[in-house]
């Protein structure tokens, strides 16, 4: 089985990756936006200081400077120097002192200061002999932008909270196949082991009564010398077996070419005819197509076709028959391999792909097979995009059905 700790570890993993990602996204997202409406705040705060000079300034131009000038925006407060001496100022109740210090040498420029608690925005211009500050509190301003952090943070917080759960669902998702994966890899490599135990200790078995009887003939050992080989060759299937499953299932070399399916089940069949009369069976084929040729790999479909027709011979017995029927549907072949043999139990059948699964009853039977071949139909027809359903009743019939796309 999977090692819970690996997979635990990868599982948290991936969930702080995925919050580290979210959060990091978030943080640039709300830099962006932060810096966006404080550069929109502070330009429009500019451009009223401005409108306000400009209305100064028309104001000094038009009148004399003892005449009250009047201020576009109230919020604004202006003073104006001649010299040292202070000509204009409008009444504040920021600042202790009478007029502000200066907080920049520089003429026509913008900038921010803070003064009694207060934050100010501030821009110094000389227009002739006049020194002209005109000074606007932003605390609201920067207020809102306080409350914009505060926003972004909360935002964040949560987006925290919800990606955590959103992340957990979505990384349990996805481990989901690899779980499948190293559960079935691991259960293969116990079948596997299982599998071949059994006739090597039998072969083991049979060398060793050899040994003990080092003056024997062959004429004396050969029932011994003849189950050794037996054992022998049934391991050497199973390794084959598992040879061409892993190479299924690890590639996807298809070689297409037309090919003629009446053609491919007469040749079959014609192998199998004289088993069929060895064994006492009944063995016939259907064919009902007009347009025999599909467009497909030939070497993998044939053994598609022999894998089914090997297990029908193999699991029925005297006086059974087997029948191998094609007819077109729509756009497809569909391929019947029929048989009235001993039948595949109802609990058995969403099993009977699986990797060394063999029924109990066909166990106990006596019945040379390792469980591997159905694995191999299956791991060829999707690769070559065939579709296949089984019908079976204990001890009555089995039947597989090939849907076989042109």
């Amino acid at each position: 089985m999977i090692n819970k700790n690996v997979f635990s570890k990868t599982k948290n993993r991936l969930i702080k990756i995925n919050i580290a990602v979210v959060v990091a996204f978030l943080i640039i997202f709300s830099i962006f936006i932060y810096s966006y409406f404080k550069g929109l705040t502070y330009s429009n705060i500019d451009k009223n200081l401005k409108a306000e000079l400009e209305n100064i300034t028309m104001q000094l131009n038009n009148r004399s400077i003892f005449y009250p000038i009047v201020l576009k925006d109230p919020s604004n407060m202006v003073y104006v120097y001649e010299g040292n001496r202070i000509r204009y100022y409008t009444e504040n109740g920021y600042f202790n002192e009478l007029l502000p210090r200066p907080k920049n040498n520089k003429n026509d420029t913008f900038f921010t200061y803070t003064e009694n608690g207060y934050t100010f925005r501030e821009l110094n211009i000389d227009i002739g002999k006049y020194k002209i500050q005109i000074i606007r509190n932003i605390d609201s301003e920067r207020n809102s932008l306080k409350q914009l952090i505060f926003v972004f943070i909360i935002g964040v917080l949560v987006a925290v909270i919800i990606t955590y759960f959103v992340a957990l669902y979505l990384t349990k998702k996805a481990l989901i196949p690899i779980e499948t994966a190293w559960n079935n890899q691991a259960k293969f490599v116990q079948d596997a082991s299982h599998e071949l135990r059994t006739p090597i200790a039998i072969v083991s078995s049979k060398l060793e009564s050899l040994l003990k009887h080092p003056d024997s003939t062959i004429s004396d050992e050969v029932e011994s010398i003849a189950d050794a080989m037996k054992e022998t060759r049934r391991i050497k299937k199973m390794i084959s077996d598992l040879l061409s499953l892993s190479k299924e299932d690890s590639t996807n070399d298809i070689i297409k070419e037309n090919v003629d399916i009446n053609i491919m089940i007469d040749e079959i069949s014609k192998n199998y005819v004289d088993i069929a009369e060895i064994q006492e069976k009944e063995f016939h084929t259907n064919i009902k197509l007009k347009n025999k040729k599909i467009f497909t790999d030939k070497n993998k479909l044939r053994q598609l076709l022999l894998i089914f027709i090997d297990n029908s011979f193999k699991y029925t017995k005297s006086g059974d028959s087997i029948s191998i029927s094609a007819y077109e549907q729509n756009n497809d072949i569909i391929i019947y391999i029929k048989d009235t043999g001993m039948g595949i139990k109802k609990e058995d059948i969403d099993h009977i792909f699986d990797r060394f699964f063999r029924s109990n009853s066909i166990r106990h039977k006596d019945i040379d097979g390792s469980g591997i071949g159905l694995s191999i139909a299956k791991m060829i027809a999707i690769n070559l995009g065939i579709t296949i359903t089984v019908d079976s009743k204990e001890n009555e019939y089995t039947y597989f059905k090939l849907i076989i796309p042109r």
